[in-house]
């Protein structure tokens, strides 16, 4: 019983109006304009270092660093 009135409701809705949406209508919002790659490449500014060696090496620090805390751990 329920599988039918809850495709009954939303089918209901589906054909309900929406006023706020209607408002808009297709003219109210001009489409974004295409720009030039070499424009937005521009306005992104340069291009940050790679932080792949950076992590890299901090991770192999910390890993030394926890081997080490779990051989001292490990000693009697």
């Amino acid at each position: 019983m329920r599988l039918p009135a809850t495709l009954l409701l939303l089918t209901l809705t589906a054909c309900a109006p929406f006023p706020e949406i209607d408002a808009l209508g297709p003219e109210s919002a001009a489409p974004p304009q295409l720009l030039p790659i070499d424009d937005l490449l521009a306005q992104a500014g340069t291009p940050t270092a790679d932080p792949g060696p950076a992590l890299a090496g901090r991770a192999a620090r910390l890993k030394a660093r926890a081997a080490a805390l779990s051989a001292s751990s490990a000693a009697p």
